[in-house]
This record gives C-alpha cells, structure tokens and sequence, in this order.
C-alpha cells in the first residue's frame, strides 16, 4: 500500500493545516498490541501516552471486550432506535444509571462528545421553552473544550474562529474560570459574572467540564464548582456537566463530578465508555428533565442519530465498565496519576522550558514557558517535543503549541510511568540546547 505523504492527502486530518502536517509530522499506524504499543508504518513502535484520545482507558487489544462485541455481532449486528429499542441499549443505558447511584434516570444515546453536546443543547432549549421562558441562554466556562461541531463552538466561542464559519453566538455567554490555586477574591469574582449572567440575561444552562482538558488541564476549584452549582438551583439554570474526556475513571474517579460531590441535571459522556472499541457517546438525564419530553407530540425531542444506541457500541460499553471496575482501573488511574505526577516534577521540572505540570489522575498536562525553536518560529516546544518523543518511541499529543498532554491507559503500571519520565526527561534536555526566547 502507498504510504507516501502524496497519499495522505486522501485523509483530512483532525485540527491540521494539511501542508504542514504531512511536511512536518506525518506518520501512519499500522499495528498496535497488548502492551499499549502502536508500530507505524516506518516499523517504528511508540508507546500510547494518550489513550489514543483519552479514550482507550482499558487499553488496547483487550481479549475479553473484543470477544464481546464480537458475540454481539453474531446475535444483533445492527439496529436503530428509531423503529425499536435493543436489549443491549435497556441494558447499558441501566448500567450507565447505576453508576451514578442512579441519580440519572435515563440515556440519549449518540455517536460521539461533539454529538452528546448538540444533544444537551437541544435538550436545554425545548425544556427551558416547554417552561415557558421567552429566551434560552447558555453559560460555558472559559477554557472549556466541549467537541468541534457547530454547537459545541458556540460553547467554545473563544477557543474557535467562529466568524470564519458564520456561526451566530448570540445567545451563548462565557465567564471567567479560576485556577485550582485561585484564592478566594478570585473565585468570587469568577461567581460574580454568573450570578450578574443570570440577572440580566434568561440562562437556561451552564455546561461545566469540571476539570478542563484543553486548558491545561485545569482543575477547577471546588468552592467554585460548588458555587456554580448553588446558584445554579437557586435560580432554576439547569446544569450540564461534560464528562466526555474526564468520565470513566481518567481522574481517579469514575466520574469527575465525585471529586466535587455533585451531579448536573445532563451528563455528557463518550470517549471511555467503550475505551475506543466503538464510536459511542451520549447524555444522562435526571427524571425530572426526561418525563417533560412525554405526553404528547409537542413536547417529543427532535432528535436521533441512525446508529444511536447501537447493540454493539452497547455491548462494548458494558463489557468495558464490567473490566474498568473489576480491576479497579479508577483507583489504579488515582494511585499511578500520583506517581507519574511526582516523578515528571522530578525529572521535568527544574527545566528553564517547562512552566507547570499538573493534572488528576492519569490526566496531566506539561505547560511550556515562551520559547520557540531556532530556525522554526512557527513551531511550539509542545509540537517538536511530540515528534522528539515519537522517534523515542513515546506517542503524545499537542494540545496547543505550549501544552503537551500526558494520559496513558488506566492498567498502567510503576515502570512505564517511569518510561515515559525518562524519555520525556531526555527529549527535554535535547530542546533545551535549540530554543530562544520568542520575541515579544
């Protein structure tokens, strides 16, 4: 097969000027094993560092999940829920409940994060109209990522270049978030933007990604997330929590939310829900929201997606909560996270390139101070150091010029967390030898 870069032209890539990505960066998986291993095209192996996407949380080539879906095709390939309900959707939708002490009371399944956000929104608008409001405002917080359709963008508002895709905010607010250092002043501050939102404005939700992977990773204080949620009730905005990324023992928890001791009205969730073996995502919805949807065709939700709820997916969910609490992968992601955090401080952090390293659970992030590569002033450090690493045999990913993400599957253990500090460790000291200070 041609692996040429004249090849990969054929495949539009994620978030890549397409130039510079095949000029600069290019590569091609063709394997990956049971040691979390992925070999390219070249023959070259790279440890997964990322889960893939943050999504592989139970690893890969996993023998029992794939034995699962595999029994799942041979009884119920395929079907939609638009003509029927399947068994394996009554029984994930009831699992996915359970894990939640059943707070939530039932699951609009979609395809992906992007998806379980238009989803929510939707939901949001025609319940904040059923009650009557004449406008349906939406809160995000700053630094949020929550997906790259047209919906999530409103959401995103800063993080994207929305006029470039005549895509109308109006209706769509964001408010400042603190730091997980942020003291007190600060934090009421951010609270104060809410709280002058929700007397000017009619909201009809806030979306909170409580610990916010493309910013960073920033951890949310809890006295701020426990203050958003207060007003939140206080006044009636429903609260939608995202745990596309941080859901399905990533942080240390199952959910993020049970760091800080809430649950919103929605949940989002994609991503670890199936570890990747099949595109899933959705949206838990308390009761309450659920049953204002019935009882005549003016309130039935808009919405469906052909493979929503799909008997595989939805095998592939069950067998992977069934693995991820079995052996106990949320407290193993707690215990390793705390190690791998210590020893990239360590080794990483008297480095005059690194700014912060932080995170929760196995989901860290390495904040970069200004410095650029000689002779390629296009390039962060966070964008040559994930090529540095690759060829040491370690596969990362940029989430900005300035930001590296470092998030390995959740059955990780002592020594390749040491692996991946020592080589990080190594590929550091090569950038610190070919760097000036960016020109200000």
């Amino acid at each position: 097969m041609d692996f040429s870069k004249e090849a990969g032209n054929k495949v539009w890539a994620a978030f890549k000027d397409m130039k510079v990505y095949l000029e600069k960066s290019y590569r091609v998986l063709t394997d990956v094993d049971t040691d979390n291993y992925y070999t390219d095209s070249k023959g070259k192996k790279m440890y997964d560092g990322v889960s893939t996407l943050l999504n592989a949380n139970i690893g890969h080539c996993n023998k029992e999940l794939i034995e699962a879906v595999n029994e799942q095709f041979f009884r119920l390939d395929n079907t939609t829920l638009f003509t029927t309900t399947n068994d394996a959707a009554l029984r994930c939708s009831e699992k996915l409940c359970k894990l939640t002490g059943d707070h939530y009371y039932s699951c609009f399944f979609t395809n992906s994060g992007s998806e379980a956000c238009d989803t929510a929104v939707k939901i949001v608008k025609k319940y904040s109209y059923m009650k009557g409001m004449k406008e349906c405002g939406i809160v995000s917080l700053k630094g949020a990522y929550h997906g790259s359709n047209l919906t999530a963008m409103k959401l995103g508002q800063g993080q994207y270049e929305n006029e470039q895709y005549f895509n109308d905010c109006s209706g769509y607010y964001q408010i400042d978030v603190p730091s997980y250092e942020s003291d007190d002043e600060e934090i009421g501050k951010c609270l104060a933007q809410y709280e002058e939102l929700i007397r000017t404005k009619e909201i009809g939700a806030v979306f909170m990604e409580l610990i916010q992977l493309s910013n960073g990773v920033n951890i949310l204080p809890e006295s701020f997330v426990k203050g958003m949620y207060d007003i939140s009730k206080k006044n009636g905005v429903l609260v939608v929590v995202d745990e596309v990324a941080t859901g399905f023992g990533r942080t240390g928890k199952m959910f993020a939310s049970e760091h800080y001791g809430i649950r919103g009205d929605l949940m989002m969730f994609a991503k670890g829900v199936t570890s990747g073996y099949f595109p899933m995502g959705g949206v838990l919805a308390v009761k309450e929201v659920y049953e204002a949807f019935a009882g005549g065709s003016e309130k039935l939700l808009e919405n469906g997606f052909t493979t929503g709820g799909h008997p595989v997916g939805c095998a592939a969910a069950l067998k992977n909560i069934e693995i991820l609490e079995r052996e106990n992968m949320s407290e193993n992601s707690a215990e390793m996270g705390e190690y791998l955090l210590g020893r990239l401080k360590d080794e990483l952090g008297g480095s005059f390139l690194v700014d912060e390293i932080r995170g929760k659970g196995l989901m860290l992030s390495i904040l970069f101070n200004d410095y650029q590569i000689i002779g390629m002033p296009e390039f962060g450090i966070a964008d040559i150091l994930t090529n540095f690493a690759a060829g040491s045999g370690l596969l990362l990913y940029p989430d900005g010029p300035d930001t590296m993400i470092v998030a390995p599957v959740l059955n990780i253990s002592r020594n390749e967390c040491d692996n991946i500090a020592d080589i990080l460790r190594d590929c550091i000291g090569k950038l610190e030898k070919c760097v000036k200070r960016r020109d200000k």
